[in-house]
Order: structure tokens, then C-alpha cells, then sequence
């Protein structure tokens, strides 16, 4: 394999970029889908059990089954949108939510697909004009020690 090289250059074709291309990406992240059980708010502090329904497996993964980020943020998002109804008084989804800037950092790979634990704690949450807009960092855990964290910055229009 060769070595990095301060002047890499490369220019690759459809059959070159064939052979890098990540299974999970193009087919296997379609078929991931979770659900949210359960959510407790209070205060300042969400926090939920999720279950991922469908998964994919990595055929490069020895071990089987583990959480992406993908999915994480994605049912952190889902979970941000939910506090920012209830924190409105709103009883259902009736606004648009807009992701505007996330990290996330794996810890430990997540390998449950049940019990997964999340704790959103919302760092600021105001009304600009009709809108709201919120800072959050977030844990997503399971009970073998696997763990995300991250931070991410979302509005309600």
C-alpha cells in the first residue's frame, strides 16, 4: 500500500472510486431504523431509551453489530425537536426543525440495539421572534460501556 505523501495527487474514475466505496454508505444506512420508547423531561434534562428496529452489519466489522453516528444524531435530533415542543407548551409537531451545527465523538462503540440510553442536556434554549433556538450536548450510552457524546446547535421555525 503506498505511503502518504506530502504531493499526493490522485485522479480516479468510476471503477477506482468503485473499490473505496463504503457498502454501509450507499445501501446499508437505509436500512438502519430505530424507535424512541420512552422520554422524561425535566428541567433542563431529557432523558429516553432508544431501540434500533432494523440494523445493518458491517461485513468488515468482526464483531457484528455497532451503532453509527448517523443514527445517533439522528434520533438526537428527533429527540431536540421533542424538547423544543414541550419546552414551547406545543402538544404536537408543528414546527420545522433545522440542525445548524453537531459534533459527535465515539468514546466506545455502541453494540446494543436495545436500551439504548440517551441524556440530552440543553445548554440554552431561546425565542428569536417566532422561532426557538438551542445549544444541546448529549450522551448516548448502552449497558456494555459503549458511549457517544457531542454537542449540537438546532431551531425550531
Amino acid at each position: 500500500m503506498p505511503h502518504p505523501h506530502p504531493t499526493l495527487s490522485a485522479r480516479l474514475g468510476p471503477t477506482d472510486i468503485a473499490a473505496f466505496i463504503s457498502p454501509y454508505l450507499t445501501e446499508g444506512r437505509r436500512q438502519e431504523t430505530w424507535r424512541i420508547d420512552e422520554v422524561t423531561i425535566e428541567g433542563d434534562r431529557l432523558e429516553a431509551r432508544v431501540t434500533m428496529t432494523s440494523t445493518y452489519v458491517s461485513g468488515t466489522d468482526p464483531r457484528g453489530f455497532h451503532l453509527t453516528a448517523f443514527s445517533a444524531l439522528e434520533f438526537v435530533s428527533q429527540l431536540v425537536i421533542i424538547y423544543g415542543h414541550v419546552w414551547a407548551g406545543l402538544d404536537r409537531k408543528t414546527r420545522e426543525g433545522w440542525l445548524v451545527e453537531a459534533s459527535i465523538r465515539t468514546a466506545e462503540a455502541i453494540r446494543e440495539r436495545d436500551g439504548i440510553a440517551v441524556e440530552v442536556l440543553t445548554k440554552s434554549i431561546r425565542r428569536v421572534r417566532d422561532n426557538l433556538i438551542g445549544t444541546f450536548e448529549f450522551t448516548v450510552t448502552d449497558r456494555l460501556g459503549g458511549s457517544f457524546t457531542g454537542r449540537l446547535k438546532a431551531f425550531l421555525s
